[in-house]
């Protein structure tokens, strides 16, 4: 369905609504800008059977007061942070100019009409209005969404750390469209990675203008292009914004005094605080650069062996657990009591195919390489996977610059940036090692190699900086002239694609988008048929009185059991996962059991006649973890805060 008009289709600000057959009714909103005179409702109809519609209703909200109070209010933080901080930013106005010059360009190819939806758009776009829509009902933190697959629900958030995706669903809340949230969140998420960049690449090279070059070239990296506006993958790109920051507590750990055990503790909290940006938005990511780490550890043995960076290591994964506890408790029962697709993959059938799915080490060197396509094993349909000839060009230079000079540390990181690149190809051997080293079979649910170009990028991007530090300074503008003008190039080529070839939409209400877009069904209950999911409420010796509806938290039936008979049930339209709980209407439990297609069947004694009420019920121990993820939080937030009025208190007296 849609809302048209012929005359003033400029006043109307809507997209399309998708009706599904599990719904017996359908709710978005719309703006008009002026007066509509034809103002029409369209269904496109193309099913069997027929479509009868009882009621159309438009009533008049809040949302434009809602959304200029927030801009209002947004606009009046901002005055007070610059004035606050007038002297600073006059003090470092260059690098900020630069700085955001570098966001803004970042975002060029949200600066249209729609969204690109990309390959996960739709399925990450409804997170947002899952969360949206449990935040309205006073459910925090979020653990099942409920209107995901036409109201069956999906306990989404329990898999896939969502903590920054308040953001957007706070902005759904308070009025704004869906690509606009998501759009406000790109950008938050590239400033972010634009600005933690510079800041950990400036604390370890001390060269402010090689680390702005350096953080150009790891915020427009092709392949981290590619994962925001092709592959639309939020949890990734958002992961990449604090790798820089695992890559600073590296640095540190095994280059500061270890001696110094107060000093050098910093560590084990910056470590922590990195590792759990990676968990709250993407779990692959912490595979991967746990991964990366255990590889440092191995070759710096002899300063991974020391006590000091021992206990750094151990406190930090302390904390990591205590700061996700409420996300692991979750994560671990589900994984413990219900079996999901993603846990029943063939494991055998994907060690054939990971190592296929690499980047061709050809994919490398290709000057501009088509924006569409995916994986396949044709070099034309697959999509731009390689750092990009920027990064690829400054690994060359390292090559010759570590032959002509004996810096350690460059050529450490050089052969980290060459390891990295061959494991994220189609030549490192992982079918070999999935299948044939002991304990080892689980690497298979990485999918795909090239989940470790990221850490490549952002390694290439550090040695960029290193480059340009120790270039002479008459050859050292020429040399960033150069590598200026050839990342504008690749840039621009890599932008034009997009902008040309995505699958741009108009996303103003989730209600245009099919809440069946559950990518591969990952978190699904196994042995489930999704496509009989037809919102249909079943039922055994019961004769229903009120049919299904959803009432906040709660989904209700009024019904009324038969005198006779044992087995006497009402089969919800949810699917079952463990923590659904039913009750009468005297609050009297009921019991739950799997229904046919893993549906919530309840069963009903005999004779009860009322209202059957079932609702996602959060155990103790979920909350008992919340709690001491908050203490935790808290407490770091304190002793943050200390240390920095210590340093305050420091500098006045000095």
């Amino acid at each position: 369905m849609d809302v048209h008009s012929q005359l003033f289709s400029d006043y109307i600000v809507s997209g399309d609504v998708v009706l599904n057959p599990q719904s017996t009714h359908k709710s978005f909103d719309l703006q008009l800008k002026d007066k509509v005179e034809d103002f029409d409702l369209r269904v496109k109809y193309s099913g069997e059977g027929y479509l009868g519609i009882d009621c159309i209703k438009i009533t008049k909200n809040t949302v434009g007061i809602r959304k200029n109070a927030f801009l209002a209010c947004m606009a009046v933080l901002l005055f007070t942070v610059y004035y606050l901080l007038r002297r600073k930013i006059e003090q470092n106005k260059r690098t900020l100019f630069l700085l955001a010059a570098i966001t803004f360009l970042s975002c060029v190819p949200v600066m249209t009409q729609g969204m690109c939806t990309g390959h996960d758009g739709a399925f990450h776009l409804l997170r947002i209005e899952g969360l949206a829509e449990e935040l309205k009902l006073g459910t925090f933190p979020v653990r099942m969404q409920s209107i995901w697959m036409g109201g069956y629900g999906y306990p989404v958030s329990i898999y896939y750390g969502d903590i920054l995706l308040y953001i957007p669903a706070i902005l759904r809340i308070i009025g704004f469209s869906v690509s606009q949230s998501y759009k406000v969140y790109l950008f938050l998420i590239n400033l972010g990675t634009t600005l933690i960049t510079y800041i950990c690449f400036n604390n370890m090279i001390k060269d402010s203008k090689a680390a702005f070059f350096g953080t150009a070239g790891y915020v427009f990296a092709i392949y981290r292009l590619t994962n925001v506006y092709v592959r639309v993958a939020v949890g990734e790109y958002t992961a990449m914004m604090f790798l820089p920051l695992v890559l600073l507590a590296l640095y540190r750990i095994y280059t500061e005094d270890a001696a110094d055990f107060k000093k050098y503790m910093k560590n084990a909290v910056l470590l922590a605080a990195a590792m759990t940006g990676l968990v709250q938005t993407h779990l692959i990511s912490v595979v991967t650069v746990s991964l990366t780490i255990a590889v440092v550890c191995i070759l710096m043995i002899k300063k991974t062996l020391r006590k000091n960076t021992l206990i750094v290591y151990a406190s930090a994964i302390l904390m990591t657990v205590l700061f996700n506890l409420f996300f692991f408790v979750p994560l671990m029962d589900y994984s413990k009591n219900v079996s999901v697709q993603v846990l029943n993959y063939n494991n055998a059938a994907a060690a054939e195919v990971i190592q296929g799915k690499g980047a061709y080490i050809s994919q490398y060197f290709m000057f501009y390489q088509k924006v569409s396509g995916g994986s396949g094993t044709s070099i034309s349909d697959r999509m731009a996977i390689t750092p990009g000839i920027v990064l690829m060009t400054a690994l060359f230079l390292e090559f010759y610059f570590c032959i002509k000079n004996q810096d350690r540390f460059m050529q450490f990181m050089t052969l980290m940036s060459v390891l990295l690149l061959w494991m994220a190809s189609d030549l490192f051997p992982w079918n070999f090692i999935i299948k044939h080293v002991p304990f080892m079979e689980w690497l298979e649910k990485i999918q795909f190699p090239w989940r470790f170009l990221p850490i490549a990028q952002l390694l290439l991007a550090l040695l960029l900086c290193m480059l340009l530090a120790k270039i002479r300074q008459e050859k050292r503008e020429r040399a960033e002239l150069g590598l200026f003008i050839l990342l504008i190039v690749t840039t621009g080529q890599m932008f034009s694609g997009v902008i040309q070839e995505g699958n741009y939409a108009q996303q103003y209400d989730t209600a245009g988008i099919d809440s069946f877009s559950v990518g591969n069904g990952e978190y699904v209950r196994a042995d489930t048929n999704t496509d009989y999911f037809n919102g249909v409420t079943h039922t055994n010796n019961v004769r229903i009185i009120e049919g299904y509806t959803r009432q906040g938290k709660n989904a209700i039936i009024k019904c009324e059991a038969e005198d006779e008979g044992d087995n006497a049930w009402v089969e919800f339209p949810l699917m079952h996962y463990k923590n659904y709980a039913a009750y009468g209407d005297d609050r009297t439990a009921f019991t739950i059991e799997d229904g046919d297609n893993n549906t919530v069947r309840v069963m009903i004694p005999k004779g009860y006649k009322g209202t059957v009420s079932v609702v996602y019920e959060i155990p103790v121990f979920y909350k008992m973890a919340d709690m001491c993820s908050f203490i935790t939080v808290l407490a770091a937030a304190l002793f943050a805060f200390a240390n920095i009025g210590k340093r305050r208190k420091k500098r006045i007296l000095n």
